[in-house]
This record gives C-alpha cells, structure tokens and sequence, in this order.
C-alpha cells in the first residue's frame, strides 16, 4: 500500500446480495494497491453459497453475529459468533448461513470485489427491473473473476463434490470458534485477540480484534514492515495518519501503510478488527503482552520499557507520546521521524 486511506461507513459501496441480503464494499483493490479487499455483509438464515473455488485469492470469513456452516475441501467448519474460517485458493469451498448472520470477509490479493460487483446490484444504482441473482449471473461474474462454480449450495448434510482444479493448493483450511483463539493481555487489562496469524495465513496477513474503553490512545509510532488496516466495529475515535486528522465513527476504516507516522484517540468504547499485512505485528503484541492461555507470572505487568523492546525487535519506531483530541496534527517534528 502506498497511500493512506479513510472512509466513513456512509462511503462503503451497497451491493445487493443472496436472499436479498447486503454485501459492503469496505476497501478495495484500488484502495489496497491490490494486497487485498475486505467486505462486510449481512445475510438471512439459509443463504447459501454456491459450491465453488477461487483460483486467485485466499478467502478469510469472520462471523461478527450468527453462526454458518463452511466447507472447504474435506473440512467441515461450523463457526459461530467471533468465529473465523480461512479458505484458501484452489480448494473448492461453500458457505450456508444457519443463524442471521453479519459477516466480516477479506480477500487476499484483491480482485473478490469483482465478482460481488458483478453479480450483485449497486443499490445507489436504480434496480433494474426484474433484477435479481440467478446461477446464470454468478456463472458469469465467477469466470470473468477467476473463479469456477462446481454445483448448487450444499444442504446442511452436504459434501463438496470431488474435483481437480489442476493446481496444487499452498494453503490449509483453518477455522477457530473464540475460546479456540489466541488472546494477549494488553494495556488495561484487555485482550487483544488473534484469530488469525501468519501461521494460518502462509505469512499473508494477520488479524487482531479487541474492545477498549474511550480515552484508550496509542503512542505516536511508525511500522516499517506491515501496513494497517483499522476497522470500528462500534465506537468512535479520531485517528492521526501522516499530516492528516481524521474524526471516524462506527463502521468507519482507516489504511495506515508502513512508513507513515499514526496514532489514535478513542472518543467512546469501541470494538476494534486491525488487519497488518504481511503478518508479523503478532510478534509485537506476543513479546509485550502475556499469553492468557498461560498461568499469570507473580507480579507480572506491562511496562512501556517492555512495549518500547518488543517495538525495537518488530520493526516499529514509538515517535512520542499519545495526542489529545484537540491536536491536529501530529507534530512536525515527530513526521520527521
């Protein structure tokens, strides 16, 4: 990524989507410089993709509310609230909803856009009338996408059926329910948690979610290896990118690339998705948290010293102390680095 990028939940493009659910367009290849997209979809008891493959792009679906079944080779998931499932290319894979469902969905590269834009309906756009999505429009919004619809959605007792897509997959299927999920005591007192690290991703990405109380704020600092993505799930915060303030509300994003001076503010309780990609800011937050997973050491706290070390080991510069809201930028001397 080599722009930053911000965007309100108002500007995240509508598509309609199955079963007359929405599919949003968060970021785009555009918006990305191609390393991925992410969507955000809502979505009905029952709507079921078709079973299919993706010969381009890594799948990963996080359930924000609901539960599903996924598919994915010979893996069976079924993921509920908090769940994650990673679906790599060139495994054939499948989805049925089976609780109303909200869904976080990235794709790694870009390019998935393509396909929902193709097959779905812009709603700031007039419906065309007697639209709707057929198998015929996904057919072929899936080839001109690089993707290839084997069958129909699978019933709940489904099975993907057998194929050879004539490539060999590099990824493996994961998925984790919550309590399954890797989690970090941070400042506070709260988690950070990982669904997601570099382990399952082949080194492609991470993804961290977490809840924090208004007032919560981060140092002044720099990534030299990983560009960030943050999304407000809810809450609000004012976020400093560059020279830039920017005020965003639930639903709002920020793309943060390496190399560009950041910090953040939040105005009220909020929950957090962060996406750095490549993977490795997991190490950070490894080295200066604590595994919850683990019995907690005998006066065991964190320190700045221990948050500037794991900095320093991970490739990120901490420039100065957290700003206060009425900054307006951060200052000159710390853009510098």
């Amino acid at each position: 990524m080599t722009f930053p990028y911000v965007a309100q939940a108002s500007q995240h493009q509508q598509l309609e989507w199955l079963n007359g659910g929405t599919m949003q367009v968060l970021l785009a290849g555009e918006h990305t410089g191609g390393q991925l997209a992410m969507f955000r979809s809502f979505a009905p008891a029952g709507a079921a993709s078709p079973a299919h493959v993706h010969s381009r792009e890594d799948e990963i679906v996080m359930m924000l509310s609901g539960s599903a079944t996924f598919w994915s080779g010979t893996h069976r998931f079924e993921v509920e609230e908090g769940g994650v499932a990673f679906l790599p290319r060139e495994v054939p894979h499948a989805y049925r909803i089976t609780s109303d469902a909200e869904m976080l969905a990235l794709s790694t590269p870009s390019g998935l856009e393509g396909f929902f834009r193709g097959a779905g309906h812009d709603r700031a756009e007039p419906k065309p009338e007697g639209w709707s999505i057929t198998p015929e429009t996904m057919g072929k919004a899936a080839a001109a996408n690089g993707q290839t619809i084997l069958g129909p959605p699978l019933g709940p007792d489904g099975t993907l059926p057998v194929v050879s897509t004539g490539t060999q997959a590099v990824g493996t299927p994961y998925a984790a329910q919550p309590d399954e999920q890797e989690a970090v005591e941070w400042i506070g007192g709260r988690l950070i948690r990982i669904p997601l690290s570099g382990e399952h991703t082949g080194g492609q990405l991470t993804l961290f979610r977490s809840s924090a109380r208004a007032g919560s704020a981060s140092p002044v600092h720099v990534h030299s290896r990983e560009d960030e993505i943050m999304l407000l799930l809810s809450g609000s915060g004012v976020f400093w990118v560059g020279g830039h303030r920017y005020e965003l509300a639930a639903g709002g994003l920020c793309v943060v690339p390496r190399g560009v001076p950041m910090a953040y503010r939040l105005t009220s309780d909020a929950e957090i998705v962060t996406v750095t990609t490549p993977a490795g800011l997991e190490s950070f937050f490894r080295r200066a948290g604590r595994d919850v997973r683990q019995p907690r050491p005998d006066g065991w706290e964190l320190t700045s010293d221990a948050i500037a070390a794991a900095s320093e080991a991970t490739g990120q510069t901490i420039l100065g102390p957290p700003l206060n809201l009425e900054d307006q930028t951060i200052p000159a001397e710390l853009l510098k680095g």
